[in-house]
């Protein structure tokens, strides 16, 4: 594939606002670097962001930040450095995993939990989400004694306005403009088969970053209990169909192709 036309699926995914560079390079380590052991060349990395649009300045500030936050350690190979997950960040990496690859709902069942209005309120980080301060809803049922509990079923549909509290304006605006860029790079199914092992990595790692943004702040329930434009769902199946015309690329793979075909400027 021409670069002018991968930059196009770039442009598709990013618009005119770019993700975070050291967020993104959170989920490059996340999708490619999450094993034991496992680490990203520099040069290797330097390449990916190169496909994306970082400038180097930028990767280097980026990799200091996740070096100083805790996130990945690196060391020297000669003029090269490599970089890995450490093992707090491999956790938190591995935690967040089902929730971004999950291409189901996360939840089948939500209770409806009513506290005591006149009781202070207590343990506000419980599991669910808050609709008020004594209201909230939770894919678990509770073990607490002193509240009104209650499954919601199809026969106990929730009103719009709780609903509306689950996902707000902004979280469904970036769904649906993911869903958007999707069915469009879908259409291209044909010219993703011809994208180089690095090129096909870089358009797998973009989506995977824009779909965890919203996987991550999406609450764990039931779709049935989220509002009827909520495109969380179809978004959700569709991130898992583009992922599978863009296998995940083994790092091997990648570093060998960096090295039999290295991007311009770059001697073999």
């Amino acid at each position: 594939m021409k670069r002018a036309e991968f930059a196009e699926l770039v442009t598709c995914l990013t618009g005119d606002q770019p993700p975070r560079v050291w967020s993104l390079l959170v989920t490059v380590f996340g999708e490619l670097a999450q094993e034991d052991g496992a680490r990203i060349s520099g040069a290797l990395l330097r390449h990916l962001s190169d496909l994306i649009g970082f400038k180097p300045e930028a990767v280097r500030v980026a990799l200091h930040r996740l070096r100083k936050d805790g996130w990945i350690d690196s060391r020297r190979i000669g003029r090269n450095s490599d970089y890995g997950l450490t093992a707090w960040g491999r956790a938190q990496s591995a935690a967040a995993t089902p929730r971004i690859y999950a291409e189901g709902p996360l939840a089948d069942t939500a209770w409806l939990v009513v506290s005591d209005p006149g009781a202070p309120l207590s343990e506000p980080d419980r599991e669910g989400v808050w609709l008020t301060s004594y209201l909230r809803l939770t894919p678990q049922r509770p073990d607490d004694p002193g509240a009104l509990i209650a499954p919601v079923t199809q026969a106990v549909q929730l009103p719009d306005w709780m609903r509306a509290k689950l996902c707000g304006e902004g979280l469904t605006g970036h769904a649906q403009a993911l869903l958007q860029a999707l069915t469009r790079i879908e259409t291209q199914a044909a010219q993703l088969t011809r994208l180089a092992p690095c090129e096909r990595a870089a358009l797998r790692v973009l989506i995977v970053h824009d779909w965890r943004r919203i996987a991550l702040r999406t609450p764990v329930l039931p779709d049935a209990v989220f509002p009827a434009d909520w495109p969380g769902p179809q978004c959700r199946e569709t991130v898992a169909q583009v992922l599978r015309l863009l296998p995940r690329q083994n790092l091997d793979v990648l570093l060998h192709a960096l090295e039999t075909d290295p991007p311009p400027g770059r001697a073999r």
